[in-house]
């Protein structure tokens, strides 16, 4: 007597097809969750960049500019000598803090965003010069927006 052990090629096919099924149908999910996870992040950096800016502004006692672009930001301290000191532009005597690329899928949404001239500073008592909201938007026309008001309390609700 012969003993038969293993799959047959029938098997082994409807356990394929069932695995194929399964991951067509959780496959967009995990893309969609991956997507809002990268927007939840660009968020949390750019306030907690935020939050950096205005206490470096109290610390150094200096104005810190914070410069939006629809792919990136950059946050300096703006106390460059003679004519340069406060023009918002970093400026190569200026000390650069963060210059930070968002998340491929996730921009800056300028058009959106409420602050003079997409940026704003906060001078040596951590008050924002602009204040406003700035949005965040992904490939998934999802978005957040993280909130500076006139006092300088900045939060992303």
């Amino acid at each position: 007597m012969r003993s038969e052990s293993g799959f047959s090629l029938i098997e082994l096919s409807i356990v394929v097809a069932i695995a194929a099924v399964l991951a067509a149908v959780a496959l967009p999910n995990m893309l969609a969750q991956s997507t809002k996870a990268k927007l939840r992040g660009a968020v949390s950096n750019l306030r907690g960049d935020l939050q950096t800016a205005k206490m470096m502004a109290i610390r150094e006692n200096a104005v810190v500019v914070v410069n939006l672009f629809a792919n990136r930001y950059e946050v300096f301290l703006d106390n460059g000598a003679g004519a340069n000191a406060g023009n918002w532009a970093c400026d190569a005597d200026e000390r650069l803090l963060i210059r930070r690329q968002m998340e491929p899928g996730v921009s800056i949404d300028l058009a959106a965003t409420n602050l003079d001239n997409d940026r704003t500073r906060f001078n040596d008592r951590g008050l924002p010069e602009n204040f406003g909201r700035i949005v965040l938007v992904n490939s998934q026309a999802g978005q957040r927006q993280i909130n500076v008001n006139r006092l300088g309390r900045i939060t992303a609700p």
